[in-house]
């Protein structure tokens, strides 16, 4: 009777942040992992000038957000796979997972074709022929990672939804170790092998990210333990049980409303690079450098949020609508606590921060100034991309990339124009404008996911 007392019990809020905790701590290694290949790409590639620095920075850009566009292309997958587990019915899993990779092979493919003409496209945005020429090239070969990225994101979405993510979370460490020798060999030359700057960095990528997709699908096809009853094991096998499998459309809606959403979102911190490379190689560098700052960081919050998605969708499933309120408020004072002391330690320590990066000291007395609006933006973003997950994982879809929309294309770009460009603010009013979208996102994002509790269970969601 004393243990049934003192163990929490589901409902109660300290247990949603216990489970969402256990759950989000390897979500978070997995995706700061995926990351971390692009900072230390940053740290290598920082190490060979501000030249360099810049072409990787502007190169990146958008293959960035194309990245951030196919994951969020694919969020019906937790999302279907974590309610059919909360419904009982998880050998519903494998047919969703196999959905999610062709259409990641697919879309993949179509982005890295359509990525080969970076070049031009950089040379008439206005940006230095130099940049565009250097930037593009780099561009156009990170084009050819999206169909390997798109295999290991379903793959770590699928084993986040079934709460096994340390599969992924060791994965994308084994890919950091050997991206990091690969980039460092490539950028810098070694032996036969000459150097390749930025270019080289971008081929490291490749090359790691082929390994990384192909090895996490094969791991979950072939040696996933348990895989037979989530439906894995049988490529021909759909699952099928007493009740109906989550229908394909369900889950391209989801999807493309989700892809919607963080193509948005992404696009438009593409357009701040843009904007940030018409302030020259030491401005774009600078703008760069605390980009993956505030990238890294935000990674936390980013996998608080897809453990909260999982959690209040695994609520869905049970048909329990207090429960759903609890885990998304929980993710949310999560993803606070954290950002908050992150944020801490930079203001704190801007200069060594900002150091790892690079050692340029042009770059890093244009990076300074721009610190405490960082961090400000962190909170804030972070906080709305939880509440955002949530309202998801509520079974939320269009709303969600509209406020997105407003937020981040309404209000940031043209501030950031603004206030970095027209008013000469350069990097610092570029963070500024993010700031400031960033806490109308998360104001936003508060008062949907307050509405969609109130009004309980969806209606497609089990009696």
């Amino acid at each position: 009777m004393t243990q049934a007392l003192a163990a929490p019990q589901p409902g109660a809020f300290g247990w949603h942040i216990k489970r969402t905790l256990i759950l989000a701590g390897p979500v978070i290694l997995s995706r700061v992992g995926v990351l971390l290949m692009t900072t230390l790409d940053v740290v290598v590639v920082g190490r060979a000038g501000a030249q360099e620095l810049a072409f990787y920075v502007l190169g990146y850009a958008i293959f960035d957000s194309l990245v951030a566009l196919m994951a969020g292309l694919q969020l019906g997958v937790p999302t279907l796979v974590s309610r059919s587990v909360g419904a009982g019915v998880p050998q519903f899993a494998g047919l969703i997972w196999r959905r999610g990779l062709l259409f990641a092979v697919v879309i993949g493919g179509v982005f890295a074709l359509a990525l080969q003409s970076a070049p031009w496209f950089f040379s008439i945005s206005g940006q230095d022929p130099l940049l565009a020429e250097g930037g593009g090239r780099v561009t156009a070969l990170l084009g050819f990672c999206l169909p390997f990225m798109g295999l290991y994101l379903v793959s770590a979405m699928l084993l986040e939804a079934l709460e096994k993510p340390f599969h992924a979370t060791v994965a994308v460490g084994i890919a950091n170790v050997v991206n990091l020798g690969l980039s460092i060999v490539l950028v810098f030359g070694f032996g036969p092998i000459p150097a390749m700057g930025a270019w080289g960095c971008a081929l490291a990528t490749l090359i790691t990210s082929a390994a990384l997709g192909i090895g996490l699908a094969a791991y979950v096809r072939y040696a996933l333990k348990g895989r037979e009853a989530y439906g894995l094991a049988d490529a021909l096998v759909d699952g099928a049980a007493a009740s109906d499998p989550p229908s394909a459309a369900e889950q391209r809606q989801l999807g493309f409303a989700s892809g919607a959403s963080y193509g948005l979102e992404a696009a438009s911190f593409t357009a701040i690079t843009l904007i940030a490379g018409l302030l020259g190689v030491i401005g774009l560098a600078a703008m760069g450098v605390m980009f993956q700052l505030f990238a890294l960081t935000f990674m936390v919050s980013f996998g608080i949020a897809g453990a909260t998605q999982v959690r209040v969708g695994n609520a869905w499933g049970r048909g329990n609508a207090s429960d759903m309120e609890r885990a998304g408020w929980a993710g949310f004072a999560m993803s606070v606590l954290c950002s908050v002391t992150l944020s801490a330690l930079f203001l704190g320590f801007p200069e060594q921060a900002a150091g790892l990066l690079t050692n340029d000291a042009q770059v890093l007395a244009a990076a300074m100034p721009v610190m405490v609006w960082m961090v400000t933006a962190l909170v804030a973003d972070g906080g709305q991309t939880v509440l955002n997950h949530a309202c998801r994982g509520r079974g939320d879809t269009w709303l969600p990339t509209l406020l997105h929309l407003c937020s981040y294309w309404l209000v940031m770009v043209p501030l950031a124009w603004v206030l970095g460009i027209a008013l000469d603010g350069g990097p610092v009013g570029l963070y500024q404008a993010i700031m400031v979208s960033s806490f109308v996102s998360l104001v936003s994002m508060g008062v949907r996911f307050r509405l969609l509790s109130r009004r309980g269970l969806p209606p497609a969601a089990p009696s």
